[in-house]
């Protein structure tokens, strides 16, 4: 056992890398797998992009221990429901943040999919998952969209500088 000055239970909230990356502010999304009747996780990622090229991808950093991770792993599919401003109670759903009796999935109105489940009424996309590796301390998974559904959202429901924001 070694002691030392700093204490480890601080919150590493003022961490400059911290502060850069809330800053840069993103689309929250929920990325899931799995089906409902079974085994389907899920898990509120705003570290994402899609990138183009022949198939189109979708790469997102997924905690490494997460159920999600788990189910990926197994399923090789995945979808990415990205939420609108009346979502916010998902999003910490999804997160752990808020619990939910019965599980997440009974907060909002989900559809089973070939890819996994997705939120009704949202923009989503399905992917064949290609590569996982890790990345931080994180699992950098990236897939090839295969099938994408495209809503109007009204109101897209952001995340910056530790608070959600509707555009």
């Amino acid at each position: 056992m070694s002691i030392h000055s700093a204490n480890p239970f601080a919150d590493p909230i003022n961490e400059p890398a911290r502060q850069l990356r809330g800053r840069l502010g993103a689309r929250v999304t929920v990325w899931a797998a799995g089906d409902l009747d079974g085994d389907a996780a899920g898990l509120t990622v705003s570290s994402m992009m899609v990138v183009p090229g022949d198939p189109w991808r979708v790469t997102g950093l997924v905690n490494v221990d997460s159920d999600l991770a788990e189910v990926i792993a197994g399923t090789r599919r995945v979808t990415v429901t990205l939420l609108d401003g009346p979502d916010e109670e998902i999003s910490d759903t999804f997160s752990g943040a808020l619990p939910s009796l019965g599980g997440p999935f009974r907060r909002g109105d989900w559809l089973d999919s070939p890819w996994g489940p997705h939120l009704a009424g949202r923009t989503w996309a399905g992917a064949q998952i290609e590569e996982t590796r890790p990345l931080g301390w994180l699992n950098q998974v990236t897939g090839a969209l295969r099938e994408v559904g495209i809503t109007d959202a009204a109101a897209p429901l952001h995340h910056i500088r530790g608070r959600y924001r509707v555009l």
